[in-house]
């Protein structure tokens, strides 16, 4: 297992690179900055998490109860990232 979690702390870190890039390069929409931004952060935090779930408790629930909550994590964070609709203030 610890070879998954060092390659999803990679992707993390591929994904927060290439979110650099499209934000230097502009080239891309907010809400694929967005995107990237939420699945590098989920990715780094998942790794940690699933890391420090599994060592207390090896079991494959916990890798469920982990991915689910990632998953959560990344849609809420995606959502709060991209812009408000037009004609909308923001907070």
């Amino acid at each position: 297992m610890p070879s998954l979690l060092m390659l999803a702390s990679g992707v993390g870190l591929v994904a927060a690179s290439a979110a650099l890039w499209v934000q230097a390069s502009r080239r891309a929409d907010h809400g694929f900055f967005a995107g990237l931004i939420s699945i590098a952060v989920t990715l780094s935090l998942f790794s940690v998490v699933a890391w420090a779930a599994t060592a207390i408790a090896p079991l494959p629930l916990t890798w469920v109860l982990v991915g689910t909550l990632a998953l959560l994590f990344a849609l809420r964070l995606y959502r709060q990232l991209q812009a408000p609709p037009p004609g909308e203030r923001s907070p």
